[in-house]
């Protein structure tokens, strides 16, 4: 690999489905077909490996850290309908395969597996966001803050209806990972623990956010994709006054959307353009709901109804602009992420080809460098 790449066998025996930093960039988590999770640790400068183990009896479909404030924790999901949280146990010798123990299982609501997840912390609080093939979102906390072994429901609901048997499905969720959410910089008085998800949602993106009762509502619709998202990635950088989400789509395109909120009654984001479209311009459609909360709540039937609205007594209003379109070159964008600043993005694709992509003084989104995987078949 050229200057600034560490290249690595990651020794996995089928395809590597995922690759992700923890907080800090100082450990790797990869997952595989091969049902197995790894941790790799830089040390001296290399990337060393500090543990394997079967994590799932099947394809493991997306992996990711939880933290940084509440220990080494990986949270994993299967095609074998699970969930788990594995803790780290530093009593255990590196490359035993006992480093890591699973502390909660959960098992998929009707038997179809979730594809995609996320954690969300404030302070020592910590949320979990799961996301099933066919739509069905599920959104955890802990029982008591400072015990990961134990969750429950805060909220669940699909987020369209269910697709047809045998049809082609997209489906991600990825929190706002943002120290302070937009709705508090806005309303301080708001609470400074809401939160906020974005979700590909087959040929579209949806926003949802907690209202004053902590229950998600669809504040808005990302609409104008040519075919299935297969991802989604939330720029940092409330500071900025609005929001920026990034999608990938089956279309080989590179959309970037602003997303402006207001509070109620105060007049449109001065943000705002005539090319805007609001959360009112979604066609209405009935609300779901869920009686009370808690484990019980992962095994029963999920909702029928499509996204959910607000429950009445949210304060904001949603807006957004589609500011970039992108022809990433790809064959099919299957990831995207912003940096740390939400001033560049990464795009990979069917290409084989990462591309790295700069906002410009203009405004104007443009390539400014790529690395053709292919060229490294051992690289990791």
């Amino acid at each position: 690999m050229g200057p600034g790449f560490a290249e690595f066998d990651a020794g996995h025996r089928d395809l590597v489905t995922v690759t992700r930093f923890n907080f800090y960039g100082d450990r790797i988590v990869t997952a595989s077909s091969d049902h197995r999770l790894k941790v790799w640790d830089q040390k001296d400068g290399k990337w060393q490996l500090t543990d394997t183990w079967r994590a799932h009896d099947a394809e493991i479909r997306d992996a990711t850290w939880n933290g940084p404030f509440t220990g080494q924790h990986i949270g994993s999901v299967g095609e074998d309908m699970k969930f788990k949280l594995w803790q780290e146990d530093v009593t255990q010798p590196p490359n035993s395969g006992r480093r890591f123990r699973a502390i909660f299982r959960l098992a998929a609501p009707q038997r179809v597996p979730f594809v995609s997840l996320d954690f969300r912390n404030v302070d020592l609080d910590t949320w979990l966001a799961l996301i099933t093939r066919d739509g069905y979102l599920m959104v955890m906390e802990p029982v008591s803050a400072d015990n990961l072994t134990d969750w429950q429901a805060l909220d669940q609901f699909r987020v369209c209806p269910a697709p047809e048997r045998g049809e082609e499905t997209s489906f991600r969720v990825q929190f706002h990972h943002d120290p302070v959410d937009i709705t508090h910089s806005l309303m301080p008085e708001w609470d400074r623990k809401s939160l906020s998800l974005v979700v590909a949602a087959m040929d579209t993106v949806k926003v949802y956010r907690t209202d004053a009762s902590r229950r998600f509502y669809h504040a808005i619709e990302l609409s104008g994709h040519g075919g299935l998202v297969r991802d989604i990635s939330w720029a940092n950088g409330s500071v900025r006054g609005f929001d920026v989400i990034a999608s990938g789509c089956k279309d080989g395109f590179v959309r970037i959307f602003e997303v402006y909120t207001s509070v109620s009654g105060s007049g449109t984001n001065q943000q705002g353009s005539r090319n805007e479209k609001t959360s009112a311009d979604s066609p209405s459609i009935r609300a779901t709901t869920q009686s009370g909360i808690g484990s019980a709540l992962a095994s029963r039937a999920p909702v029928s109804g499509s996204h959910r609205q607000a429950g009445g007594d949210t304060k904001f209003k949603h807006s957004f602009r589609e500011v970039a379109c992108i022809d990433s070159g790809h064959l099919d964008v299957w990831e995207v992420e912003f940096s740390p600043a939400g001033d560049c993005l990464i795009s990979s694709g069917d290409d084989g080809v990462v591309r790295f992509w700069k906002k410009s003084i203009s405004g104007e989104w443009l390539e400014f460098a790529e690395t053709d995987l292919t060229d490294e078949p051992n690289g990791a």
